[in-house]
């Protein structure tokens, strides 16, 4: 947080020396004197330039790449209120007193001064970083356009393939969950791959002939299933979870009725037993225009923003003493 700082008074100081036009300008311009010592003023244009000489070209860069997203927001008639940083930093404050203070708004001023700063210099810190964020948001946001290829995957990643939402719930066994379990067996002996598989074969007909006579499913995933993840929700898996257990386990997947325990899969490591437990089918002309609408609201990607200050550099002549 203090070589954020740092980097956030350099900002400041970039700001007065190398803007030309219209400057970024933070919550205050009132930056003449850094502070006194024993009555006399420590000047700020002599500090703002040490920090410039000291932390040089990166933060000069980062200082540049702002000042052109500034300059395309304007062409854009796009602004960033203080109301809307101002509500974003409360939001976040809010967060650390429920989340890491116990509920104790007492508590904050502790927190802020661990990280190196006050309610003021925080205030400060925080206008650059989100001042940023949520102006690059808005730039991308503007300028996005979302073609019938990324409305196609949206809506396959969503609801998906062709439109087909498909829960399973999933038992596994593993061969190195029974070989361990053999090993601690008075007196037993290694088993080959092929004997291990053919025991874990015969295990998983056993517990679906279990299932087929009556007995729960998810409760023979709780207690028997080898993946201590499956057995804490019960095997419940979404599309994106399943699929990726192989093209025979998706195949069978697709075909299988609903609440019935299927054959045994084999995979790579072992053996799955699932019943499909849900189907549900969506039209994608009933949501295109809700993806749409999605899209163009979220979040500027990291991706995103960097494209965008690449693009603003490339199409600019940059000259640095």
């Amino acid at each position: 947080m203090q070589t954020n700082t740092a980097a956030l008074l350099l900002l400041c100081a970039l700001s007065s020396c190398l803007a030309s036009g219209d400057p970024v300008r933070g919550p205050s311009e009132d930056d003449t004197v850094l502070a006194r010592v024993d009555g006399k003023p420590v000047a700020g244009a002599a500090y703002r330039c040490w920090l410039a000489d000291v932390y040089g070209k990166p933060a000069r860069d980062e200082y540049i790449g702002l000042w052109l997203m500034e300059r395309e927001a304007r062409r854009l008639c796009i602004e960033v209120s203080a109301q809307e940083i101002d509500t974003a930093r409360e939001s976040l404050w809010t967060g650390w007193i429920r989340e890491r203070l116990n509920g104790d708004p007492s508590a904050l001023d502790e927190e802020l001064a661990r990280q190196g700063h006050d309610r003021a210099s925080y205030q400060r810190w925080f206008y650059w970083q989100k001042h940023r964020e949520l102006l690059a948001s808005k730039i991308i946001r503007h300028e996005r356009k979302i073609d019938e290829t990324l409305l196609q995957q949206r809506f396959e990643r969503d609801f998906g393939p062709q439109g087909v939402r498909t829960q399973v719930r999933l038992l596994v066994l593993t061969r190195a969950r029974l070989a361990l379990k053999l090993s601690q067996e008075k007196g037993a002996r290694t088993l080959t791959a092929a004997e291990l598989d053919e025991q874990l074969m015969e295990n998983a007909q056993a517990i679906r002939a279990r299932a087929l006579a009556g007995e729960k499913f998810e409760d023979l995933v709780r207690a028997e299933s080898d993946d201590l993840a499956v057995r804490k929700n019960g095997g419940l898996c979404d599309d994106q979870q399943w699929r990726v257990r192989g093209l025979s386990f998706v195949h069978a997947a697709e075909a299988a009725p609903l609440n019935v325990v299927q054959a045994p899969v084999a995979n790579s490591s072992g053996i799955d037993l699932f019943e499909v437990v849900s189907r549900e089918q969506t039209a994608y002309a009933d949501v295109r225009e809700n993806l749409r609408a999605q899209l163009l609201a979220e979040t500027a990607s990291l991706e995103e923003v960097t494209a965008l200050d690449r693009r603003l550099r490339s199409a600019s002549r940059i000259e640095q003493p």
